[in-house]
């Protein structure tokens, strides 16, 4: 073999050995692959732990204590001997996650975490906000076949309605509703309804529509960006984050209904909140424009306060 030959293999293998220690690879391909939205925390695991390795332990100590990242079970040296054929576990309780992999029958590294979007993410609200745009229009079309729930509920006039939870208020709420036609159960979207027709709107139950829905959202340093995006796309970025949405109509309008929406992801700890006019005909036509204010990637924590304080000032809002 020649000096430049050996030298060439070499240099092949330790490009290959950094390649492999960009990253830790503590889950196999196919408990990805079954992992759906728990990707985001397994993403997390590795490029958290990964990036450890290159600080100064005083630093590191630091770091987990501010990013409230905490083992109940095991060290960090541990986490580095994990391998992905462990058996492993994840579990969301209330706002943090306890994540364990196990050795034979007993518990090897258990460590919790918060369940808080710049954390899992890797980016700040800023970032976050900034990229909210690209995300939707990005998103995956979602499967746009209508589920009719069981146990629906009388509701009124011929309506039913399927109902699992509100947020702070009574009428803010999942809420969505059906009535009969020819026998079948259908979603209900009409001219005499026009408040639960849009709350079926905004949760997806709707087909064949062309709304666009134009946005004036909030960005960090108390600014706004305008933009207008197909109102299908938005429901894709809904279906695909998995977000929760609760909605509820505020006020009765000249120029509409104005809606009150959460969006939320209790897997990484935010919501999007919106104030939405609805125009009157949107149930007609169907190329109607949606008028949103965004206030997206609000913490849990905070998205009761801001609630409050907007609903306190709409009337001083101007629409245009």
């Amino acid at each position: 073999m020649s000096k430049n030959s050996f030298f060439s293999i070499l240099l092949l293998l330790a490009c290959c050995n950094v390649a492999t220690a960009q990253r830790l690879s503590l889950f196999s391909p196919e408990l990805r692959q079954s992992a759906g939205r728990q990707q985001v925390v397994m993403d997390f695991i590795e490029r958290y732990f990964y990036d450890l390795q290159h600080l100064k332990s005083t630093t590191v100590q630091t770091k987990m204590a501010d990013d409230k990242v905490f083992f109940r079970k095991g060290t960090l040296k541990d986490i580095y001997n994990v391998c992905d054929t462990m058996p492993f576990s994840i579990n969301l309780n209330d706002r943090h996650y306890d994540v364990s992999w196990l050795r034979g029958n007993d518990v090897f590294v258990n460590v919790v975490f918060p369940a808080q979007y710049d954390l899992l993410m890797g980016m700040n609200q800023e970032q976050a906000q900034q990229k909210l745009r690209d995300a939707v229009i990005s998103s995956s079309v979602r499967d746009s076949a209508i589920v009719i729930p069981d146990g629906l509920q009388p509701y009124a006039d011929g309506v039913m309605i399927s109902k699992t939870e509100s947020f702070e208020l009574e009428s803010l709420n999942d809420a969505t509703y059906y009535s009969r036609s020819n026998g079948t159960v259908v979603p209900v979207f009409c001219d005499s309804l026009p408040a639960i027709s849009a709350a079926n709107l905004f949760h997806g139950l709707i087909a064949d529509s062309d709304y666009r829905m134009h946005v004036e959202q909030s960005v960090y340093g108390l600014k706004t960006v305008s933009y207008t995006i197909s109102f299908s796309k938005w429901l894709d970025y809904c279906a695909e984050q998995g977000l929760k949405v609760f909605f509820a109509i505020e006020e009765e309008r000249t120029d509409g209904m104005l809606a009150i929406v959460i969006a939320q992801s209790k897997e990484l700890g935010y919501n999007h909140l919106l104030s939405v006019v609805i125009p009157d005909k949107f149930i007609s036509d169907r190329s109607a424009v949606l008028k949103a204010r965004m206030t997206p990637y609000i913490p849990t924590h905070n998205v009761k306060d801001l609630y409050q304080k907007q609903s306190a000032n709409r009337k001083k809002q101007n629409w245009k």
